[in-house]
């Protein structure tokens, strides 16, 4: 098939897109500027025209490739197959369906309701995808376990990295209640985070957190292998892509994780949700060499298992193939 993947979230279409070329397939990414994406909601009808232009573009490229299959990443996205007039299949990741605005409200029902299928990244996302495609399904995020190796044992260094951004959404507040802790009680512990967020200042005046700047995606497997415990997000319940690197990387993960059920098996996180519980299994884990390499070990074996690269590029290819017979179909009848 030709496969084109357009926008690149967390670099989920680009390892889709080494996945599905190994199963032979031919794939584009096309990854949109997106011109003032980050300017609130009620301003962003101001750069509508040059939306619009780019939009118009991309409807152009995907019709000139003669795509089998389009793959669409970001909700309010699937309007480029609802104007363009192609199938397409439509992945939710987070923002895009959780914080809904009543500018981005008609293009995302449209956009959903006009996939051909839907997926979502993470399973918290359910509850806001599944009220309006009852046939959503989840679909772990593709994770490079070659990339994301363990570069160093666990067992080796003490410090803490923060794996995830420093804004309200991941649970910042929690982080830094649980760093100021550890600055009272363990001045010892010595925590890295990446400079970027809402909450960057308030990370920056404590004495045990240094602030590095945001990292090439290539460059974080030797920032992860330096530190031998990782804190992820504390808020949202569900594992993101920088605590699945981070875990594919054998590392113990101290995050906030609520969906046992959307795995076969739980994954060997290390659960905290509050400031105090995060700061105590921050200090049991530098603690606790065997412990800091043992959950690392399991964590990558468990990565492996339910975000394989392959495996998530075959659920992809067979909805795509599946969506090509029946439209086959339709065309027959």
């Amino acid at each position: 098939m030709r496969i084109a993947e357009i926008n690149d979230i967390a670099s989920v279409a680009t390892d889709l897109a080494e996945g599905l070329r190994a199963r032979g397939h031919q794939v584009t990414v096309m990854r949109p500027r997106l011109f003032g994406g980050s300017l609130p909601w009620m301003v962003k009808p101001v750069v509508g025209p040059v939306r619009a232009v780019e939009w118009a573009q991309i409807i152009r490229e995907v019709h000139a490739g003669h795509f089998d299959m389009v793959h669409i990443h970001y909700a309010y996205l699937g309007m480029l197959g609802v104007l363009g007039k192609f199938p397409y299949i439509l992945h939710c990741h987070g923002s895009d369906v959780r914080e809904i605005t009543p500018f981005t409200r008609p293009m995302i029902e449209r956009a959903l309701r006009q996939a051909g299928r839907v997926f979502y990244a993470t399973p918290d996302l359910a509850d806001y995808v599944l009220e309006r495609r009852p046939d959503a399904e989840f679909l772990p995020n593709p994770v490079d376990v070659q990339l994301f190796r363990p570069l160093a044992p666990a067992r080796e260094s003490r410090a803490v990295f923060v794996c995830c951004a420093l804004t309200p959404i991941k649970g910042a507040q929690r982080i830094l209640d649980a760093c100021r802790r550890l600055a009272a009680l363990r001045p010892d512990i010595q925590v890295t985070a990446i400079r970027g967020g809402e909450y960057t200042a308030a990370f920056e005046a404590l004495p045990n957190v240094t602030l590095i700047p945001r990292q090439p995606r290539g460059q974080l497997p030797d920032v992860v292998a330096r530190h031998g415990v990782v804190l992820g997000q504390a808020l949202l319940g569900a594992a993101g892509m920088a605590e699945l690197e981070a875990m594919a990387a054998a590392r113990p993960v101290v995050t906030w994780f609520r969906y046992n059920r959307a795995y076969p098996e739980p994954p060997p996180l290390i659960r905290a949700v509050d400031g105090y519980d995060i700061a105590q299994a921050v200090i049991r884990l530098v603690d606790g060499a065997d412990e800091r390499e043992g959950v690392g070990l399991a964590a990558r074996a468990w990565v492996q298992r339910y975000h394989d690269v392959d495996s998530v590029a075959a659920r992809v290819e067979a909805a795509a193939c599946s969506l090509i017979a029946e439209q086959a179909a339709r065309a027959a009848s």
